[in-house]
């Protein structure tokens, strides 16, 4: 939006108070003020000043739809889990935790919406302790995927909310007796000692377990972790777990496929356990679907493959490795692209998505992307990645080891005849450092190379026709593990024009 433009490269605006984040929401229908509530938590700063910067209704809502767009975990489904999940959460923290004032809910509602419902939920009534001391009534929520606690407090009229630190000496430092004040500014004068914590632990039976000094400095550790846990995650959902993620690539090649369209090729490389998910499965399905939009954002194509890989009940350490190739037509132009490979069964999923320029291959001389590949080999009955008569099993991860031969395989279309009545091509290659660094004034000034390692190579080669299929192995020598970019020019013999391509790979140890 505009106030977004006003602000320098890499700067960052200061963030707006509650009150301001308030009075600009208030500016805005019942609706979309109610949905920026919820999403003053998930949002950076910058980006919740730049969707208050203007309170047009039409304007805010495509901000937010796009924001959203961008966050669908599983972009192929039609469904945006993120979203779908965030906006229960609201929901639940208003019907829950709700209250006339903003935002719709108190401090409980806000840890809700960040992170879900807690697995422990803890709650103490209030009590008078002597010298006339009002204790107020509490709760104690318990996160332990991120071993955090946090603790509320009631404060009457105004709901529940959050105990706060207010002295800034590390916790290690600390005497014990260090008394702390209450978060609430209605009850700004009320201190308050964590040592009262110890009647909110009890065991399984519910009997009341004093804390020994470790467990209280555990405890204490955990209860300030959660103002940490803010600023590395202010909103995390079931499915941002590593659990919850197959370890997959993605990898995209286009290729002439015939007048007016390119041959895509969407290659997909995933590892699962062959450990089965319960006692009678014998197999673990995977499905992978790939969808196109156009600039419009309109489907214009969209394919679904589905894998089995066999389990077996005593190879719980052995990982399978699944590579599938889909593969469609497109006529030239941008799109926008997704692939998600989701189990059946067990909710876990890989996803990706990315922006893809389809090439006009019928304008002289021209090459298909660079397929980096597992193998290269003559052409096998019944396998899906036969191309004529070679056979390319393609490598996503683009990980190789290093010293190892990179197969590379790609197309050279419409090679000029040359008076002589043959089609000649040059190719040549070089292998350099993704990050190669800037060579050295001295080198710049007497000629010396300071640059790392690279490989070079080319040959000549006469076309059997305008077309032709090459396939090389790119050395990589004594390279270093590392990143690096493989770059192949085709020059036509008869027009000298050239064509580049890149791919990049990776060197392991």
């Amino acid at each position: 939006m505009v106030s977004g433009a006003a602000t320098p490269a890499g700067a960052h605006r200061t963030a707006l108070s509650h009150k301001e984040v308030r009075d600009r929401a208030s500016l805005l229908p019942p609706d979309l003020m109610h949905e920026v509530a919820g999403m003053q938590y998930v949002l950076t700063p910058d980006e919740l000043d730049d969707l208050l910067s203007d309170s047009h209704a039409a304007r805010c809502r495509a901000w937010i739809d796009s924001w959203w767009d961008r966050r669908d975990p599983i972009a192929t489904d039609g469904e945006n889990e993120a979203r779908v999940e965030h906006e229960a959460r609201v929901l639940n923290a208003q019907a829950t935790f709700g209250r006339g004032a903003w935002p719709g809910w108190d401090d409980r509602g806000e840890v809700l919406v960040r992170y879900g419902a807690p697995a422990m939920r803890s709650k103490t009534g209030a009590d008078v302790l002597p010298p006339g001391v009002l204790i107020p009534a509490e709760e104690l929520w318990y996160y332990p995927k991120f071993n955090v606690y946090v603790r509320f407090h009631d404060t009457g009229y105004n709901g529940y909310a959050q105990y706060q630190e207010s002295v800034q000496i590390s916790l290690d430092e600390r005497p014990r007796n260090d008394r702390r004040e209450m978060a609430s500014k209605h009850l700004r004068d009320l201190p308050m000692d964590y040592m009262d914590v110890d009647i909110d632990l009890t065991d399984a039976m519910g009997a009341y377990r004093p804390m020994a000094d470790a467990q209280y400095d555990r405890f204490m550790r955990s209860v300030h972790g959660y103002y940490d846990l803010v600023d590395e995650m202010p909103a995390v959902y079931p499915f941002d777990f590593p659990a919850m993620h197959i370890p997959a690539f993605v990898s995209v090649q286009r290729f002439r496929g015939g007048d007016g369209v390119d041959r895509v090729d969407v290659n997909t490389e995933f590892h699962s356990t062959v450990r089965p998910m319960n006692v009678r499965s014998q197999s673990r399905r995977f499905v992978t679907t790939s969808v196109f939009w156009n600039q419009k954002g309109k489907v214009v194509a969209r394919v679904a493959r589905a894998d089995s890989i066999g389990t077996g009940m005593f190879a719980v350490d052995s990982l399978a490795t699944v590579i599938n190739q889909i593969t469609m037509t497109l006529p030239p132009g941008t799109y926008r692209m997704a692939v998600a490979v989701q189990e059946e069964g067990s909710g876990r999923f890989a996803s990706a998505r990315r922006e893809i320029d389809c090439y006009n291959m019928d304008n002289g001389v021209s090459m298909s992307d660079l397929a980096l590949a597992r193998t290269i080999d003559m052409a096998r009955d019944g396998s899906p990645f036969n191309r004529g008569p070679l056979e390319v099993v393609p490598r996503p991860s683009g990980q190789y080891r290093a010293g190892h031969s990179i197969p590379v395989y790609f197309e050279i279309y419409h090679v000029g005849m040359s008076d002589h009545g043959g089609r000649a091509y040059r190719v040549e290659y070089t292998i350099k450092p993704r990050n190669a660094p800037h060579r050295s004034l001295w080198s710049r000034m007497f000629g010396g190379s300071d640059e790392p390692l690279q490989v070079r190579s080319g040959f000549d080669a006469v076309a059997p026709g305008p077309d032709d299929v090459v396939h090389v192995s790119a050395g990589t020598g004594n390279l270093p593990p590392g990143d690096y970019v493989l770059e192949v020019a085709v020059t036509d013999g008869a027009t000298s024009r050239r064509v580049v391509r890149e791919a990049s790979f990776h060197l392991l140890k």
